[in-house]
């Protein structure tokens, strides 16, 4: 599965883009996170590898915003294991070893849905990639 982060902004959000693409290229994406409004918004969501390239571009021509690849960026010279943002991760992305080492997994993190630990690290070595 392909992770992407779609941008809505302007009459993209008044318009059933997602349902669009979803019923012409014949895909089934996973929606994992969602915020959007009048103003814009942003949804998360999973595209099987084979199929990707195609929806990708189908949401392009509909004027969204298409995100591909990593979430969140730890640099681990900052990072000194202090576990600010272990605690607050929703859906268990951040975890500590037995070694009490911080470890990321990018498979579950909601990326800039969320951005709960970026804001948690007093040593500001968590990013967002946007």
């Amino acid at each position: 599965m392909v992770r992407v982060l779609l941008k809505f902004r302007g009459k993209t959000v008044t318009q059933p883009v997602t349902s669009q693409v979803i019923l012409e290229q014949r895909v089934p994406i996973n929606i994992l996170a969602a915020s959007i409004d009048q103003s814009g918004g942003e949804i998360l969501a999973e595209i099987p590898d084979q199929s990707a390239q195609k929806v990708i571009e189908s949401f392009k021509a509909k004027g969204v915003e298409v995100k591909v690849g990593e979430l969140i960026v730890v640099d681990k010279e900052r990072c000194v294991d202090c576990g600010a943002c272990y605690s607050l991760c929703p859906v268990n992305a951040i975890t500590i070893d037995e070694e009490y080492k911080v470890n990321f997994d990018g498979n579950k993190c909601l990326g800039s849905t969320c951005g709960l630990c970026v804001d948690a690290c007093p040593f500001r070595a968590i990013t967002l990639v946007r």
